[in-house]
């Protein structure tokens, strides 16, 4: 099966081929990683500021351009690993928090000086990124009628595959440091893939990412905005999206044999490639035979030619008994039986890379699974919410119209 564009390395078309392992995937953990902090992650904005913000930055919905700093791949700087040690809770006892997060108050000395507030928003992962996601997701649900897949009921288009080759390259909304692409998406996963920066980016970003999802919802979409029932659907199809996610997560990480799962189908693949690679070499050399050669060498060349045919067949075969197992196994949680058998070995595979040489690292895995059940909760909520789908003020103010589709 073809590896397709991973968010941190853009792998081979070539079937079956191994992942490469300079890269790595970000955007869907970072989909579950945003939520806003309860006040203490605003006070190490400026260890982030002037400790993490790397060279090369997006800048946030004001505009205001990113600080220069090391690269990420340092990891987080001395004063958030502390916080991030203590459960994310701790407090710096010389500043003062007020409960929408923003630094109100700083101590120098006996002295308590004012401090501007600032809205929150990490150094590597912007806002940007979250209110770029919810445009997208949005974007990419279908209403019934307006899509060849929502004949009878609404379509979702947005998938794991898809965000990837979304953000792949345009990396919109994070940071990073050096000329050197690969490395930077390296670096940003490297910074935010652990169970206590997953945890406290969803902190800070998940009810921010909530409110920009219900504002893309009520813009206007070629002239007609959702209706409430759309909308609703639209809530609900996402609800199960992630929470099919989480439990593919959950199945990846709880998985003993996980890694000779992963490598069987691995291997099953590389043999399948190398089969048809074979195959392909004894097609042409019977061809030029039969164009070029005697009868008796065209003969030679075709009899070689179907026992590699034979062999290709039986490679296949292989490949797919070892996808349908891994994929088996992914499903050993209910909620990722919604997810197909292509989606969860993808998943798996990301996994892998994840964890490959670094076992410790299934702790992030789990943190990604709790997280994304948390935001399909999240999006359950917000189907069954009275005011689902009621569109916003229009940006423009007058002038823009907008009608509810019929």
């Amino acid at each position: 099966m073809p590896e397709e564009k991973d968010i941190i390395e853009m792998p081979s078309n070539r079937p079956g081929k191994k992942p490469q392992k300079k890269g790595s995937g970000l955007v869907w953990i970072l989909i579950i990683c945003i939520g806003i902090a309860a006040g203490a992650l605003w006070l190490l904005r400026d260890v982030l500021v002037t400790n993490v913000v790397p060279e090369r930055a997006t800048t946030d919905q004001t505009g205001t351009q990113a600080a220069l700093a090391p690269a990420p791949e340092q990891g987080p700087p001395p004063g958030l690993a502390d916080m991030l040690a203590a459960g994310g809770n701790g407090a710096r006892p010389d500043a003062a928090v007020a409960a929408n997060g923003t630094q109100v108050t700083g101590v120098v000395g006996n002295a308590t000086q004012p401090t501007p507030a600032v809205p929150m928003e990490d150094a590597v992962v912007r806002y940007a990124f979250v209110e770029d996601l919810a445009s997208w997701l949005v974007t990419n649900y279908h209403p019934r009628g307006t899509h060849p897949e929502a004949r009878k009921s609404g379509f979702v288009s947005a998938g794991l595959k898809a965000a990837n080759l979304r953000y792949g390259t345009g990396m919109t909304g994070l940071s990073w440091s050096g000329e050197s692409l690969a490395a930077g998406r390296s670096a940003v996963l490297a910074y935010a893939f652990t169970s206590p920066m997953l945890d406290a980016l969803y902190r800070m970003y998940a009810d921010r990412f909530m409110a920009a999802v219900a504002e893309a919802a009520a813009a206007p979409r070629d002239g007609k905005t959702l209706t409430v029932d759309e909308t609703k659907e639209m809530y609900r199809l996402y609800a199960k999206r992630f929470r099919a996610l989480s439990g593919a997560f959950e199945a990846a990480s709880g998985m003993k044999d996980f890694s000779r799962r992963v490598g069987a189908w691995t291997e099953a693949s590389d043999a399948a490639a190398d089969a048809n690679a074979s195959f392909m070499e004894t097609l042409n050399a019977y061809e030029t035979a039969r164009d070029n050669g005697t009868a008796q060498e065209a003969e030679a060349a075709r009899k070689l030619m179907d026992i590699s045919g034979k062999r290709y067949q039986q490679s296949i075969m292989m490949r797919e008994r070892a996808r349908e197992t891994l994929a088996e196994a992914m499903r050993s949680r209910p909620e990722a039986r919604g997810l197909d058998d292509d989606t969860l070995v993808y998943v798996a595979m990301w996994v892998q890379r994840r964890v490959q040489g670094a076992p410790e690292r299934m702790d992030a895995v789990r943190m990604a699974a709790k997280l994304a059940g948390d935001l399909g909760s999240r999006f359950e909520a917000a189907a069954s919410a009275p005011a689902a789908g009621a569109p916003l003020p229009a940006a423009g103010g007058a002038g823009v119209s907008a009608t509810p589709r019929q």
